[in-house]
């Protein structure tokens, strides 16, 4: 899980920021009345454990000594917030008579309200060991804070970040989703939460909550981009296009979203010639199964006719020959079975070929949609490269794209006619060839330009291949 980073804040409690500043004497007064407090209402409860004053008494008492800013006094009794707890409990239980509470029981129970008493008390506890770096002692009393101030953001914040801290993931995200629910807007969490949702899988409750946070954060460049990074993790690409060209619509001439939209149609374009692909190889699966079964059904033929013929051979020769003729009919009949259960064996894989393709003619439909599709988007793919560079010239990574969606275009031609056989390079290299052309002196311009203004040994290389396709001679500095 991806970890929220932040400096925790100390949230307003007892001493609060002035506390470094209090004179060191009275300081350590301080520390001693609370420690004496502390020892008299411990005493004063095992004198008269019945009495429910004396135990609200010790819980503040308690509240007070893990409220203190000073770590040296705070950390004497680690338990003492919870311990007041406790004893809040049972001052409540003993000034509860049947089911109506007393005024203490009710005293004790505002000790528990909002940030009082025990919320300061666990939230100094947690924010003395955050800095200690003692984080699964932190969350202990962050978490606590926030169960009890159950509507109290910075808490439910804070508790999530030192549960990441601690490897406790599952209560990190909990908390986050408490932290939202309850009004959080600060962008951190709701960036950290996204990243959890992300890294879950969780798709839509990733996008839902960046969307939430653009809808806090209208102008956040860094949440839409974090969609338009999460759309293109989550392969949405039509709706990462759709982003990115509202965003174009407000700044038309923004080099790098109109390079972006370029990449964007190519992954596009690439996604659905991966479609085409998968589709035409199924159906040359099939087509091939047939090749085979028609190829094995030829070779059959030849052994059947050869056995009639040394089956009629038999009843002519003469006895001291049958043996021999006998020999070579049972060769034959052990290929012609041999054959059969191969035959078998292809009749199957035509079968699951043929089921996996489908209905051919609708696959057919659908390649030529596809193509229509694939065309379209070339077609309109070089100008967001050519408005990025209306924009700025000497923008190096559009000109070095424009160079190789000319160049990808070139090399798939070239895969078109390295596998032709000679009889179709003969009627139809020349024209084919002379397309691949056009296609590599379509890039040469614009891989030119890119090299002057970057010297990319990778584009150097391409180059040079380029100009090898062209039979240009020319030096590539």
């Amino acid at each position: 899980m991806k970890k929220v980073v932040l400096t925790l804040i100390t949230v307003a409690m007892a001493a609060g920021s002035s506390f470094a500043q209090v004179d060191k004497a009275l300081v350590e007064a301080q520390k001693k009345s609370i420690l004496e407090t502390v020892k008299k209402t411990d005493e004063s409860v095992k004198k008269a454990p019945t009495k429910p004053r004396l135990w609200l008494e010790r819980a503040v008492a308690y509240f007070d000594l893990a409220s203190f800013p000073d770590s040296t006094l705070a950390n004497t009794d680690l338990d003492a917030s919870f311990k007041a707890l406790d004893y809040l409990a049972e001052a409540v239980k003993l000034d509860t008579k049947e089911g109506k509470k007393g005024s203490i029981a009710k005293d004790a129970e505002k000790l528990l309200d909002g940030r009082e008493k025990a919320y300061g008390a666990l939230m100094n506890m947690g924010v003395i060991k955050y800095q200690g770096k003692d984080y699964t002692s932190s969350f202990r009393y962050m978490s606590k804070a926030s169960e009890i101030a159950s509507k109290d953001t910075v808490s439910a914040m804070y508790t999530g970040v030192v549960a990441q801290l601690c490897q406790k993931d599952a209560e990190a995200r909990t908390a986050y989703e408490k932290y939202m629910n309850i009004g959080g807007k600060d962008v951190a969490i709701i960036y950290g939460l996204s990243q959890i949702y992300k890294v879950a899988k969780e798709e839509d409750k990733a996008l839902a909550l960046i969307d939430k946070g653009i809808e806090i954060y209208p102008t956040s460049k860094d949440l839409k981009n974090e969609k338009f990074n999460m759309l293109i993790a989550f392969n949405r690409i039509d709706q990462a296009i759709s982003q990115l060209k509202e965003t174009v619509s407000k700044d038309p001439k923004d080099v790098m979203n109109l390079f972006n939209l370029g990449l964007l149609y190519e992954n596009k374009t690439n996604t659905l010639k991966e479609e085409a692909n998968k589709i035409a190889d199924a159906s040359n699966k099939v087509a091939d199964a047939r090749r085979k079964i028609a190829s094995h059904k030829d070779k059959a033929e030849v052994y059947i006719d050869e056995l009639k013929r040394t089956k009629a051979k038999l009843k002519t020769v003469k006895p001291n020959q049958k043996p021999v003729i006998q020999s070579q009919i049972n060769k034959l009949e052990a290929s012609i079975a041999k054959d059969n259960e191969e035959l078998k064996a292809l009749e199957g894989e035509k079968l699951e070929a043929e089921k996996a393709v489908g209905d051919e003619a609708a696959n057919k439909a659908k390649i030529a949609e596809l193509n229509v599709k694939i065309d379209a988007l070339k077609q309109e793919t070089p100008s967001f490269y050519e408005r990025a560079l209306a924009a700025d010239p000497l923008y190096y990574d559009a000109l070095y794209q424009m160079g190789a969606f000319y160049f990808n275009e070139g090399a798939e031609i070239k895969r078109v006619v390295n596998a032709m056989d000679m009889e179709t390079y003969k009627k139809e290299g020349k024209a084919v060839e002379e397309k691949l052309a056009a296609k590599y002196q379509q890039a040469v311009p614009f891989f030119e330009r890119a090299l002057k203004v970057k010297k990319d040994e990778d584009l150097k290389e391409i180059l040079k291949q380029v100009y090898r396709e062209l039979k240009i001679d020319k030096q590539v500095d």
